[in-house]
This record gives structure tokens, sequence and C-alpha cells, in this order.
């Protein structure tokens, strides 16, 4: 089963990056949409909730990453 990107995202919690930054607001967001693995679904929610254009870049990054770690 393909691990969620909510759930893959969440071991950044603790960083002190972007991706840290991302984490976290994902966390707070009670609307996130935690079992989604589609990177549309998650564009369209980002771009709904007016995600700034570096919010965009850093999720666009960390979704690349994620489809990484969940190809194998």
């Amino acid at each position: 089963m393909v691990q969620s990107f909510y759930s893959w995202l969440s071991q950044f919690k603790d960083e002190n990056a972007a991706i840290g930054d991302l984490s976290r607001d994902a966390r707070i967001d009670a609307d996130f949409p935690r079992r989604s693995v589609s990177y549309r679904h998650l564009k369209d929610y980002l771009e709904c909730k007016h995600a700034s254009e570096d919010a965009m870049n850093v999720f666009k990054e960390a979704f690349a990453r994620y489809k990484a770690a969940n190809a194998s």
C-alpha cells in the first residue's frame, strides 16, 4: 500500500527548512487531504487555499521527493 503524501510529509515536521514549514502547516490544517496520493488533488487543494507561489514551489519539490521515495 502506498503511503499518503501527508503521512510521508509528517517525517519532516521538526526540520528547520521549507519542507518542515509545509509539514507543520499541513498538520494544523484540519481540512488538509490527509489520505491523498494525487498530485492534482493536493495541488488543487493548495490553490483553493490561495497558497503562495513559494509554498507551491515547496509542495512541487516535496511531491517529487515523495514520488521518488515511493517508486521502489
